[in-house]
């Protein structure tokens, strides 16, 4: 069996004496996807926090390509990664345009930027909203302008927190294919949270 892009082990964090997180083992592999269930406050997000090296104050041990968590730095790594977090705050000045390019371009990415949008653009179906200013984007606009940007530039691991959040049953079923083609065919791993098990097969 292929080497575990995460392997995780006796993963916890407390907060105010309340376990909120308590893994005892678990792989995560890559080119699949991984959709972690559970009600509010149930650490579903910040187990998404951990491992995106957003909150780094845990306890127990995860190797990332075979290397401890928590000796690469977080620099490095926010190059291979992507996280659509719940709480976006639009960037005041860029459009929908720039702010796709300023993502793409942020992570590496040699291909063309023009096609990449051009394609992303085309199978999320937003060329109407392109121009527009981020901040004039409504929550669910905003929200599937982010997952787009983060499609689009191809990292090597994909963190969705909340995956449902603001879109209704049509787009969730646009995001499900979309993302099913970037786990089988282009080999990048989702990691996602969700409320509502029941919208996804």
């Amino acid at each position: 069996m292929k080497r575990p892009i995460f392997k995780i082990k006796d993963l916890s964090f407390d907060k105010n004496e309340l376990k909120i997180l308590n893994i005892k083992k678990f792989d995560i592999h890559r080119s699949a996807c991984y959709l972690f269930n559970g009600n509010m406050a149930s650490g579903k997000t910040l187990l998404l926090d951990i491992l995106s090296k957003d909150v780094l104050n845990y306890e127990g041990n995860i190797e990332f390509e075979g290397e401890n968590f928590k000796k690469i730095r977080k620099s490095e790594y926010k190059t291979e990664i992507m996280y659509v977090k719940q709480n976006f705050k639009a960037p005041y000045f860029k459009t929908v345009k720039s702010y796709i390019y300023s993502q793409i371009n942020q992570y590496g990415s040699n291909q063309n930027s023009d096609k990449i949008i051009s394609d992303i653009v085309k199978v999320m179906d937003f060329k109407y909203i392109i121009d527009s200013k981020m901040r004039s984007l409504t929550p669910g606009q905003l929200r599937w302008v982010d997952l787009a940007s983060k499609i689009a530039a191809f990292p090597k691991v994909l963190f969705i927190d909340e995956l449902e959040l603001h879109l209704s049953m049509v787009k969730i079923k646009n995001l499900c294919k979309i993302l099913y083609r970037k786990v089988n065919y282009d080999g990048i791993t989702i990691i996602a949270t969700t409320q509502n098990k029941e919208f996804f097969d």
